[in-house]
């Protein structure tokens, strides 16, 4: 049976270096993580290691055809992994970290499967310390995916929903539970960049007219 550990962050909403390290070497590992956005909680696992990817499909019930978004650590580490038009970096630099997710090409680092499509992959860099932490010691993006089945709600974390999901034989998941981490009541908004022009895929916290504005520069 998986066990869920749970983490301790510090009043400025890290966890200890200790603590950061462990959670980061699990991942690197192949194991997953809850981590807190302030969208919601996501399922963490190391983007770029298809059968720990694989295991988070599982546990949402997710189809294999339908890839997730990654979330990146810092601007650096995004520009390692995707490729940002003069309009993407406005943008990613504008709202990130926060809740926008944008879909730009990939550098061919990341699997050809399950987290990119057609070549490209949905950038998001979420707001909250101790998430960043982790994922800058993993070195590589994480799986950006709600803690949900697939096709149901995001939802604030729930003790006794944790063991309803299929964790693939995990033996522990780490979870950090920061009650006031979500600040936002829907999903990152979902732009996607090509060729200098934007299109809104989902609506979210940031609104149109922000982006506009930010796009222009």
């Amino acid at each position: 049976m998986t066990r869920f550990e749970a983490l301790t962050h510090s009043p400025a909403k890290l966890l200890s270096f200790g603590a950061a390290a462990r959670v980061a070497d699990h991942l690197r590992r192949g194991g997953l993580a809850v981590l807190p956005t302030e969208t919601g909680y996501m399922i963490a696992a190391d983007a770029t290691n298809e059968p720990a990817v694989e295991k988070v499909f599982h546990a949402k019930e997710r189809s294999l055809a339908n890839p997730m978004h990654v979330a990146f650590g810092s601007l650096r580490m995004v520009h390692d992994f995707a490729r940002l038009d003069e309009v993407a970096e406005r943008l990613v630099r504008a709202f990130t970290p926060g809740p926008l997710t944008v879909v730009v090409p990939q550098s061919g680092r990341l699997p050809d499967r399950l987290v990119t499509l057609n070549g490209t992959v949905g950038v998001r860099v979420p707001d909250h310390p101790a998430t960043l932490q982790v994922v800058d010691l993993l070195g590589r993006p994480v799986t950006a995916t709600s803690l949900n089945r697939s096709g149901e709600e995001s939802r604030p974390l729930d003790h006794d929903f944790l063991p309803e999901l299929d964790w693939s034989g995990e033996e522990v998941v780490p979870v950090l539970e920061d009650v006031t981490s979500i600040t936002q009541p829907l999903a990152s908004t979902l732009v996607l960049v090509e060729a200098g022009a934007f299109r809104i895929l989902r609506q979210g916290p940031v609104t149109l007219a922000q982006i506009e504005a930010a796009a222009q520069g």
